[in-house]
């Protein structure tokens, strides 16, 4: 009788809800659409998507659609409320979509009315219930109390023997874990393998097919007749690729849902294991609670105890005369203990002065400090202004020697352009001219003077190696003043009653302010050594700027030089011009093949010269380069390109 008046109240609350479907009896509700829409507007987040389907259709359509909102009834109990339901208090999906049953209907109405107390507008729904009659309150309260005592039950029930069944579960599920991901790895490679088949029996049946394929003895195979017995056989091998196909398509529906199977109760277990962790987390926070009050307890116990000494004691007043004499005496010796305090004090009060003169001495050393500091920090800057310099002149160089080449070249190229004009012996004057001991002069210069530059680099390189070690010490012994002082602040701090202690604390402060003392003056020394490295670094930077501008000099000079060359090149040219001019004139017809046999025996001697003093040069270049580094290799002229000379 009570079951069906929670029953009927339960249905009078759907009816106060104004649902767009019909909800007076269990066959309106078993094909779960009314019940859809109140979950839908209880949490929009956890409602699933319900088939529209009438109380007069199949029980199958009608149990998915119950199960779907179950599943995220107990998600939504799982996920919000932290409660997990038990199987016993989940409704039977097949009973009521079959039968219609009040019963497992009653059990989820009382899951829905839960879920309805705690969503987000549960005012609302209170207040509904609140204006409905009081038998329907009743019942309906019972219902709630019958959901809040879910957790409590099942926790208490479960406490008792979590303990034990906790671990044998973990193993449990790992281990099926660990046989599902192993059959899982099966199943894939029999997918692979299956597909693999398909392929190759799709690739036979493409080739008899095609009427075009040859046999193995070599002849064609044609089309097949029809009643031929080639026919008949590629007709029932067809036929059995066929079957072999539907075949390999039934194993692979059948291993996707088994793989579908098996990640749904991976996920199942996984869910369990969270759910474990879960009540092992709450065993342990239950066992705390449970030893704290067992000690209350037993300090309860102590403290009756305390209690009946505590009025035999009053009831003894001969005893409290004797306590009282004893706590006089007692106040005496604190009174005495007191004087010897306050004469500590005052000479701690003498400590407390020589600390602080420490204090400022360590401040007069630390501004010393950070002055020196801040001269190296310029010095260092003023070095990076003059590398700056260096690196410019640097390029400069190299520029005037891109230069130097191009003026070479020009050079060879008027030499050429003379020898096809002039007559045999001016062209070996002028290669005499050309490839003199002057060039070759000129080249072991400039070859010696990169040599120096390069050295000069090296040495450059190491100075400001040895500055930065320097710099780095320097901020080592600054870090190690900081945590000195750092201690001397500590044992200021800390105001130790006891003789022993003031006594072990001066030792240490003595200690600590001579090592500190000894810091300062390596610290002092080492600033003296880096400043004297900057001034050398300084000097080798000026000789090194002298030496670059005695190489700029130097290298304007050959380039006057150069042009000087230019200009008698240029004369010799106009003058060599003008007689080929007349000689033309005389004789054009009988000069032609003289002149172009000329042309051609110049043009070739200027090539071979050409070739042998680029072939020098490269030799001298490459015997400097092998005892060199990489870089030192990079920084060499490069080998000027062959020159072919069209007449």
């Amino acid at each position: 009788m009570d079951d069906k008046e929670m029953y009927e109240s339960l249905i009078k609350w759907l009816k106060i809800l104004e649902l767009s479907g019909p909800c007076d009896s269990a066959l309106d509700l078993s094909s779960g659409v009314a019940l859809g829409e109140l979950l839908a507007q209880l949490a929009p987040e956890y409602s699933p998507k319900v088939k529209n389907i009438g109380s007069d259709d199949n029980w199958r359509l009608k149990a998915s659609n119950l199960k779907k909102i179950v599943d995220s009834i107990v998600l939504y109990y799982n996920d919000v409320l932290d409660l997990s339901l038990e199987a016993h208090l989940k409704p039977e999906v097949i009973k009521i979509a079959e039968g219609n049953d009040a019963k497992e209907l009653e059990k989820l109405l009382k899951l829905i009315l839960g879920l309805a107390v705690n969503c987000n507008d549960k005012q609302t729904y209170i207040t509904q219930i609140m204006e409905m009659e009081e038998t329907v309150q009743q019942n309906i309260m019972k219902a709630l109390q019958d959901i809040e005592n879910i957790g409590g039950s099942a926790s208490a029930r479960n406490s008792l023997n979590i303990q034990n069944d906790i671990k044998d579960d973990r193993e449990i599920l790992a281990q099926k874990c660990h046989e599902k991901e192993n059959q899982i790895a099966i199943m894939i490679e029999e997918k692979n393998s299956m597909l693999q088949e398909i392929q190759k029996l799709q690739i036979m049946l493409e080739k008899y097919e095609n009427p075009a394929i040859i046999g193995d003895d070599g002849t064609s195979l044609g089309n097949p007749v029809q009643g031929s017995v080639r026919y008949n056989d590629l007709r029932k091998q067809v036929e059995q690729l066929k079957n072999d196909l539907i075949l390999s398509e039934t194993v692979k529906e059948d291993l996707k849902m088994k793989s579908g199977q098996q990640e749904k109760q991976i996920h199942v277990l996984q869910m369990k294991i969270d759910e474990l962790n879960k009540a092992s987390s709450e065993l342990s926070q239950m066992k705390d609670e449970f030893d704290i009050l067992r000690e209350a307890s037993e300090k309860s116990k102590i403290y009756e105890s305390q209690l009946t000494t505590y009025k035999k004691k009053l009831e003894d007043y001969n005893d409290l005369k004797r306590q009282l004499k004893q706590y006089e005496d007692r106040a005496a010796d604190y009174l005495k203990q007191n004087l010897q305090y306050e004469s500590e004090a005052k000479k701690q009060s003498g400590l407390k002065g020589q600390v602080e003169l420490y204090k400022k001495e360590l401040e007069e050393l630390h501004s010393k400090l950070d002055s020196e500091m801040q001269k190296t920090v310029k010095a260092e800057f003023d070095l990076q202004v003059m590398q700056t310099k260096i690196a410019g002149l640097q390029r400069e160089r190299d520029n005037l020697l891109t230069q130097r080449d191009v003026l070479q070249e020009k050079v060879d190229e008027l030499r050429c352009r003379q020898g096809g004009t002039g007559d045999e012996d001016d062209s070996a004057n002028m290669s005499r001219e050309l490839f003199g001991d002057n060039l070759k002069e000129k080249i072991t210069r400039l070859e010696a003077e990169n040599k120096a530059l390069r050295e000069g680099q090296g040495g450059q390189t190491a100075l400001s190696d040895l500055l930065n070690d320097a710099n780095q010490r320097n901020e080592k012994l600054r870090e190690q003043l900081k945590t000195a002082n750092q201690k001397i602040l500590l044992l200021k701090s800390q105001n130790i009653p006891e003789d022993e202690k003031n006594k072990n604390g001066n030792a240490e402060l003595r200690e600590i302010c001579e090592t500190r003392e000894r810091l300062l003056e390596e610290a002092q020394s080492q600033i003296t050594n880096s400043h004297t490295k900057v001034r050398q670094l300084e000097a080798s930077l000026e000789s090194k700027n002298q030496e670059l501008s005695a190489l700029e000099a130097k290298y304007r000079k050959c380039l006057e030089k150069a042009k000087e060359m230019i200009k008698g090149l240029d004369s010799r040219l106009l003058g060599d011009h003008i007689s080929c001019e007349v000689a033309s004139g005389e004789s054009q017809e009988q000069d032609v093949m003289s002149v172009v046999e000329t042309r051609l025996i110049a043009s070739a001697f200027y090539r071979m010269a050409l070739n042998v003093q680029k072939e020098s040069v490269d030799s001298r270049l490459a015997s400097l380069s092998q005892g060199q580094s990489f870089m030192a290799r990079q920084r060499q002229p490069a080998a000027r390109k062959n020159m072919n000379f069209k007449k």
